[in-house]
């Protein structure tokens, strides 16, 4: 047996296979004590009854036991399940962990390595039952079992055990199609968004919008407000406000529960496109109503917190409200510290090394930037390298070292680009402007201020138009 935490399985089923239920958990157990001492892993089954009281609907609960899996089993025999008042349709409780599993095992950086299908014989299966097994036999999309007694449930689970003991260190993502009791291909929509975040940051923006477009079309709030978010850094506004409201509208008709990190995320979106028009005064409002939707303490609440907590911040920021903006930036970094996100940390130190730059704190700053770029050194780059290059060149800049900036203020450039951020673009170009322009280069100053000016007024952005022409200004040129 290995000295690693036991690989998780998560039992999924109706209620009526309690002795099937207690013959999974007796042979893993028999398995990993049969392993001790041989090279093979140690594995731990794990179901509804370990999920807390909530406040939320609690399948949501049991869902995230699912994500901290790494195998899932899903037994049916008679019946279907009861209805787990799902937002995206499934109409019992086991059929939305079923595809919760499946979604899980289409992501490379998810743990989920398998999912497990068997049907226990009866005379007289639901019609769901029938249907699922019915469809997964025509389409091939997943493999099952057929079980016919208890021995026969122990020998192929057993099999299946030997098999995840030796692949378990690898995971092969694998997209399934199947489409839901209700007729949903949440999979489709899913494994489209996924793809189309995917191709954007390798550059292919015309094709992940198309993938970010379609999945919008056939997935909930999930999908459309990945889309929004595209369409908000491509500098188009009123689409992607128009998007976000769709996706409030789940919320507002009760198809999706109001008080959900989702929802306030979906808010958190309106709330940052204001903030892209120049209306930070009504983006706090929102945002900190947005804030009383989150009511848990679990991880994926506090990342849509922590999230919020770094608008607000940002639009104290640009209203001058320096103190504030510190207080909310550090609530942030607070918790992402003590929760060793390191991406999120990285994040939440660009926020507050801003909040030291304006407050004239340039060496407090620069400390910040050096942990922000060391860090971010041994990861594939994001949009948050590209802030922090960014960041770290307006920094140069206000040391008197215009010079050192530029190469910093070229990075952030291009990592933009490829992530086809325009608004992203927008700032690295004007910072590249101010650069060449303190450094004494002003035919390279001059033609990223004239960029920076027309970017900005195709995305009709007044502010950034405004710095844009500031730069032109000061450099006497037309």
């Amino acid at each position: 047996m290995t000295d690693s935490v036991p690989l998780r399985i998560f039992l999924a089923s109706p209620g009526d296979l309690g002795e099937e239920r207690a013959i999974v958990e007796s042979c893993v157990k028999e398995y990993s004590a049969r392993s001790n001492g041989e090279n093979s892993e140690n594995f731990e089954v794990v179901g509804w009854e370990q999920v807390r009281g909530t406040a939320r609907r609690p399948q949501e609960a049991i869902n995230e036991l699912i994500h901290e899996s790494h195998f899932l089993i899903v037994l049916f025999k008679e019946l279907w399940g009861s209805e787990p008042g799902s937002p995206w349709g499934y109409t019992s409780g086991t059929e939305e962990e079923l595809f919760t599993g499946l979604l899980e095992l289409g992501q490379a950086d998810q743990p989920m390595r398998d999912v497990w299908v068997a049907f226990v014989k009866h005379p007289s299966p639901a019609p769901q039952v029938v249907a699922l097994q019915s469809q997964m036999a025509q389409s091939h999309s997943v493999m099952y079992e057929s079980i016919v007694n208890s021995r026969d449930l122990k020998d192929k689970l057993t099999k299946r055990l030997e098999g995840w003991s030796e692949s378990a260190e690898f995971k092969a993502p694998r997209n399934i199609d199947l489409l839901s009791s209700s007729g949903k291909d949440v999979l489709k929509a899913a494994r489209l968004r996924l793809k189309g975040e995917k191709l954007i940051e390798l550059g292919q923006t015309s094709a992940g919008r198309d993938a970010l477009k379609e999945a919008a079309i056939l997935g909930g709030p999930v999908e459309q407000l990945a889309y929004a978010k595209f369409l908000t850094r491509q500098g188009d506004l009123e689409e992607a406000s128009a998007l976000t409201e769709t996706a409030i509208g789940h919320f507002i008709s009760d198809t999706f529960p109001l008080y959900s990190p989702l929802a306030a995320e979906a808010f958190a979106d309106k709330a940052g496109i204001l903030r892209r028009q120049g209306r930070d005064v009504d983006a706090i409002g929102r945002l900190e109503h947005a804030l009383t939707l989150l009511h848990e303490h679990d991880p994926y609440t506090e990342n849509a917190r922590c999230r919020i907590l770094d608008f607000l911040g940002h639009a104290y920021r640009k209203t001058g409200k320096l103190i504030l903006a510190r207080e909310y930036f550090q609530k942030a970094f607070d918790y992402r510290q003590k929760t060793e996100k390191d991406l999120e940390k990285f994040q939440s130190l660009i926020n507050l090394a801003r909040i030291e730059l304006e407050d004239d704190n340039v060496e407090v700053a620069d400390e910040y930037m050096d942990q922000v770029i060391e860090g971010l050194q041994q990861t594939p780059p994001t949009a948050l390298h590209a802030n922090g290059h960014a960041l770290a060149a307006e920094i140069r800049l206000r040391q008197g070292r215009a010079s050192e900036g530029i190469s910093y203020a070229q990075r952030a450039l291009s990592l933009n680009r490829q992530l086809s951020n325009k608004y992203g673009e927008a700032i690295s170009l004007y910072i590249l402007a101010e650069c060449y322009r303190e450094a004494g280069k002003e035919s390279e100053a001059k033609k990223y201020a004239h960029e920076c000016l027309e970017l900005n007024q195709l995305m009709e952005n007044e502010f950034g138009s405004q710095q844009a022409q500031g730069v032109i200004d000061r450099l006497g040129i037309q």
